[in-house]
């Protein structure tokens, strides 16, 4: 029986991802981004209505809707115009190539920091900076009754092997 069902999720996920497959070209990363984009949704749809604690739940949603943002712009390649747009500067119209070199540096430094960004939810955090705090706080709690869930202070959602439900 498990062998019907898993045929029929593998006709489902080839249903869902028919459109990414159909236009896939190896030779370029943003097809790639494609895929992970379209399998992001899903996975946070499921998050949305997991069994998970609803803290961590709903921090895990927000950075894979970040995830996803971030993706969209990259793949909609709008730096030119966001530089234009902070700069004041219309690229296509200026004679002035230090003008227009600040608009290109601008657009370059908007786009790796949104790299950059996408690939430190996909990271998380560093797990010695909790172990850090976990630390801090039982030593404090030595002294006075306040106990504190470091954890949920800590976490913020990012860290992309923890991202399942």
């Amino acid at each position: 029986m498990w062998r019907v069902r898993s045929f029929f999720k593998g006709l489902y996920n080839f249903w869902y991802f028919r459109k990414e497959i159909w236009n896939f070209r190896e030779w370029d990363y943003s097809f790639q981004l494609r895929l992970w984009r379209r399998s992001l949704v899903p996975l946070r749809d499921n998050l949305k209505d997991g069994h998970e604690e609803e803290v961590s739940r709903i921090k895990k949603v927000v950075a894979i809707n970040e995830a996803i943002y971030i993706i969209d712009c990259i793949l909609e390649d709008a730096y030119i115009e966001d530089a234009e747009a902070q700069l004041g500067i219309d690229f296509m119209d200026t004679t002035d190539a230090k003008e227009a070199k600040k608009v290109v540096d601008l657009s370059h430094e908007l786009a790796n920091r949104d790299w950059k960004r996408l690939w430190e939810i996909f990271e998380g955090q560093n797990y010695n900076e909790y172990v850090m705090l976990l630390d801090r706080q039982k030593i404090r709690s030595q002294f006075d009754d306040a106990h504190e869930d470091v954890w949920a202070k800590w976490f913020n959602g990012t860290d992309m092997r923890g991202w399942w439900n």
